[in-house]
């Protein structure tokens, strides 16, 4: 896969307010319509990143994989392939979404822990699917590492996380996973991250937001990154992806501005992208405030609540 050339979009259905939600009361009329709105307006969408819910799984494991199959199969009548998301680990106190805490991983620390607990869930996504052609990637996890405080200061945590999302590549491959397996590191990580996931990802997924002002968010700081990350790529030999990207907005020129700039910046180093987030969701920072609660991105829809495409959003087919 030339993964320069990717264009697509993270996607969450509009219906719920977290992943538990998206899958335990999935809507298949709502993800046909909604994927197919993206494919009118942004006619070189080839692919999309779809977060999944091992809660869900939990409450009833049929029916969830069910449910992802019938998201696939949505996906590919569009021409769509998909990168599953299998955890998160991505929280906000504003409008959690839900998915893998401390309590999970670190070890003694929690009932709620078993061994080999994850594992029906990887036998029935991605064993269940290990030669899909429908699926160009595995996410491991979104976002690992995110504390509020300096990894310095917790490295039993650290030492934990990693430990446990190795587990997750290392059951991925001996369940014969074809697609490349990565991992969406938080932004805030910088070079750092990359090079702390390199191990356990045979892509290189970043979430290269430009936050504009909010907070500031100096341009040549920004490109300087942009140049780190395609340098260490090289060094590895590993394809890097931007798997989030494009930072929201209230205002709609304003989100204009800032995509420009994004994809402008991504395009020139030869860096593909799944934009966040094609449409408008009730999830957080999917919505504006007449819908729920706010945080600091604001509004990352590219597609209106009515099913319009957001004003000058398609700026996106410019790049």
């Amino acid at each position: 896969m030339d993964y320069a050339a990717v264009r697509g979009f993270n996607y969450q259905p509009s219906y719920a307010t977290c992943g538990f939600e998206i899958w335990h009361d999935f809507d298949a009329g709502a993800v046909r319509r909604e994927l197919g709105l993206g494919k009118k307006y942004f006619p070189g969408m080839m692919a999309i990143r779809l977060w999944l819910s091992w809660e869900a799984f939990k409450r009833n494991p049929g029916r969830f994989a069910d449910n992802f199959e019938t998201a696939l199969a949505i996906a590919a009548d569009y021409g769509l392939v998909v990168m599953p998301v299998l955890f998160n680990r991505w929280h906000d106190s504003v409008l959690d979404y839900g998915g893998i805490y401390i309590d999970h991983f670190l070890p003694g620390v929690s009932w709620v822990q078993a061994p080999d607990m994850f594992r029906p869930y990887l036998e029935t996504v991605v064993g269940g699917h290990a030669a899909d052609p429908r699926v160009f990637a595995w996410d491991l996890c979104n976002e690992p590492f995110s504390y509020s405080c300096p990894p310095s200061d917790i490295p039993h945590i650290v030492s934990a996380e990693y430990a446990w999302l190795e587990g997750l590549y290392r059951a991925c491959k001996e369940l014969g996973a074809q697609a490349p397996v990565t991992v969406g590191i938080h932004p805030g990580h910088g070079l750092a991250g990359i090079k702390q996931i390199e191990p356990i990802s045979d892509i290189l997924s970043i979430h290269p937001y430009w936050t504009c002002d909010s907070p500031p968010h100096d341009k040549k700081a920004y490109e300087a990154q942009l140049d780190e990350y395609v340098a260490f790529a090289e060094e590895v030999g590993k394809p890097l992806l931007a798997t989030e990207t494009c930072w929201g907005a209230l205002d709609d020129a304003k989100r204009v501005e800032i995509i420009r700039y994004t994809l402008g910046e991504l395009k020139k180093r030869n860096i593909g992208w799944l934009a966040y987030l094609l449409h408008h969701s009730l999830i957080a920072d999917a919505h504006r405030p007449e819908y729920g609660p706010i945080g600091a991105p604001g509004y990352l829809a590219f597609i209106d609540p009515d099913g319009s495409l957001r004003p000058g959003h398609e700026v996106f087919n410019e790049y």
